[in-house]
């Protein structure tokens, strides 16, 4: 028999599936509300989107939350169920979750139509390499701040040749760096690739691309990528560089977006168990082969 402090919190609980989506989108409403004004006024604007981010934008995963050893006859057994399970602690302040933080500002102003998010065709080759899963997520409780959004892609598509082993092709991503390589005959890209150095080609050809297409900024959540640009800065050819290579702190900063905490996504879309209470071990997404 259930007792009366087990209803009232199966009572909460429902509450909670109900009226917590609704509650949160109104919160990322208000986030944005400068942020609205500002783009009303200017214009909306154009943003290629790194790998990076949409990674990152998968803040919730299918964890097993154990309930121990039991009893089952004459053996002992681990139990537990699966549950939907934020990615962050939001008692940990790290620089992946700071700027997780400002996804869901971003995602708002897109879904509104004040902001058109782009991948690329090499982006998407990058994309081919990797599991779907690595930028949707891999368990079906997993949630993407970016996961209703449509991201097409701003320049068309590219894909690697395949076939059988004995044609003798070169792998995928030899084939990227021969066509990016390939791209150096362009000055303008030739002059930022040497500027960034060759270990940065294929991140030098995304700034490129977003140059290219008159893109506000190369969004992104590669920290490395980052301090070589601004170690860089200086240079006669990232001044004169008409887009900027941001991360979404610094966009959400500069847009006047407010953080929104990623675990309060917990009850998006959520039919099955939720444990917004815990989070991933040290904050970081599962290893594809803890899905198998």
């Amino acid at each position: 028999m259930i007792g009366s402090a087990q209803r009232l919190q199966n009572l909460r609980e429902r509450l909670r599936y109900r009226f917590t989506p609704r509650i949160v989108d109104w919160m990322v409403g208000m986030s944005t509300a400068r942020a609205r004004s500002r783009l009303r006024s200017t214009g909306k604007i154009r943003i290629l989107v790194d790998n990076t981010v949409l990674y990152h934008a998968v803040t919730h995963e299918t964890g097993w939350v154990s309930t121990g050893a039991k009893n089952w006859g004459p053996h002992v057994r681990e139990t537990g169920y699966a549950a939907r399970i934020p990615v962050h602690n939001a008692d940990v302040r790290t620089r992946e979750y700071l700027n997780v933080c400002y996804l869901p500002g971003i995602a708002d102003l897109c879904r509104r139509g004040l902001v058109e998010l782009f991948t690329s065709a090499e982006l998407r080759d990058e994309q081919f390499r990797q599991p779907s899963g690595r930028y949707r997520g891999y368990g079906y409780f997993d949630h993407s701040l970016f996961g209703d959004l449509r991201i097409d892609t701003i320049d068309g598509y590219t894909f690697p040749t395949m076939g059988p082993g004995f044609l003798g092709l070169p792998p995928a991503e030899d084939q990227q760096r021969e066509r990016i390589a390939q791209r150096r005959a362009d000055p303008r890209f030739d002059a930022l690739a040497r500027t960034l150095g060759p270990a940065n080609s294929q991140d030098a050809w995304h700034i490129y691309t977003a140059e290219t297409y008159d893109c506000l900024c190369f969004l992104t959540m590669d920290f490395k990528l980052i301090r070589t640009v601004e170690a860089q800065s200086g240079s006669a050819r990232l001044r004169k560089l008409s887009t900027r290579v941001m991360t979404p702190e610094a966009l959400g900063r500069e847009l006047g977006i407010f953080r929104v905490a990623p675990h309060l996504f917990s009850y998006h879309s959520a039919s099955f168990i939720v444990r917004s209470d815990i989070s991933m071990p040290g904050g970081k997404r599962r290893p594809r082969r803890d899905y198998r």
